[in-house]
């Protein structure tokens, strides 16, 4: 994936992995790329004058090797560049300098890193606002540092609120907004214990609020890997949660559920879970399910919102990659390689 200080994420094989600085602009003021599907939550940036051909050499500025794949997105503050990364049995936190190509410093964020079918605990993708940065790992520990490696707190999630039951493991990135953070826990292939959300002060890492999200799904279908994003209605901002056959709305001072819209899963499909991140634009909310149906809701609703809210549905969406978008279009990638517009 490209982002907006030219990243790109290397997998060669399982083991060896690589972070590329790709040639644009380098060293000019370039636009951040603060958390998972950047500035905007869309997959948009607003840079000119991108790469779009690269090899192993040709816009390729430095390489770095890490030591294992990571499903996280690196993210980017000006000159730093901050990597979630598993090996050896544990989970880390590395800074790197964007000019030089060399880590800054590595902290220690967990023990009890494994593999979890096709991924490991170094999935969640940190996020900063430029002062500090917070990285959360699927083994439920969540940490935040200062820019010069201090750690300013720290916090175990499956010690708190229970293990941590989604099939192939944890993958959801936290949301930052506006100095809180946003978490949600959404499982039950291997657990029985209620899906939640957490809204975390940024600063002091104590809960503002947390609320359960009921579901109906079955088996695997109450596990989804999405991240939260936020949508506006009516100069009213709304936190969108999507996953275990249904995207809802929550107040963000509360997380009160405002609405709830259904159809993800029509056949009622045990292994339905859900990966993709839903975007918005506007108030339109556009949540993937499993390939099909894509489905796009309008936010501000109140209830069950299926038949009043939902605008139209796409039957050729993404499984495992999340959309992006742009004033005009909706951009679909599909696991065969096809992208829609």
């Amino acid at each position: 994936m490209t982002h907006s200080a030219g990243i790109e994420f290397k997998v060669m094989g399982l083991t060896k992995c690589w972070v590329c600085l790709l040639a644009f602009t380098l060293f000019a003021t370039a636009e951040n790329w603060p958390q998972w599907r950047g500035p905007r939550m869309d997959g948009t940036s607003m840079e000119k004058n991108l790469p779009v051909r690269w090899t192993t050499s040709e816009n390729i500025v430095w390489k770095l090797p890490l030591p294992n794949r990571s499903g996280s997105t690196p993210i980017v503050w000006d000159d730093s560049i901050f990597l979630n990364v598993a090996y050896e049995g544990r989970v880390e936190l590395w800074k790197v300098d964007r000019k030089a190509g060399t880590v800054s410093w590595k902290k220690h964020l967990s023990d009890g890193d494994q593999m979890m079918r096709k991924h490991n605990m170094s999935s969640p993708s940190p996020v900063t606002d430029g002062k500090l940065v917070w990285v959360l790992t699927g083994t439920g520990v969540l940490k935040c540092f200062d820019f010069a490696g201090g750690e300013r707190w720290a916090r175990n999630l499956q010690k708190e609120y229970g293990e941590f039951g989604l099939n192939h493991g944890y993958g959801s990135s936290p949301l930052l907004d506006q100095g809180s953070l946003y978490v949600q826990v959404l499982h039950g292939m291997k657990t029985d214990d209620p899906s939640y959300i957490l809204k975390i002060d940024g600063a002091s890492g104590k809960t503002l609020w947390r609320v359960e999200r009921p579901n109906n799904a079955v088996m695997e279908s109450p596990d989804s890997y999405t991240t939260p994003v936020i949508a506006a209605f009516d100069g009213k901002r709304e936190l969108i949660i999507s996953g275990a056959d249904v995207v809802t709305g929550h107040d963000l001072q509360t997380g009160k559920e405002l609405w709830r819209g259904g159809g993800f899963n029509p056949g009622n499909n045990p292994f339905h879970r859900i990966i993709a991140s839903p975007v918005v634009s506007g108030d339109h909310v556009y949540t993937p399910t499993r390939v099909k149906p894509f489905i796009a809701y309008r936010a501000g609703g109140r209830g069950d919102v299926t038949s009043t809210h939902q605008l139209w549905q796409f039957q050729n969406g993404p499984d495992v990659p999340s959309p992006g978008i742009d004033e005009t279009h909706l951009y679909l990638i599909t696991d065969r390689g096809v992208i829609y517009c």
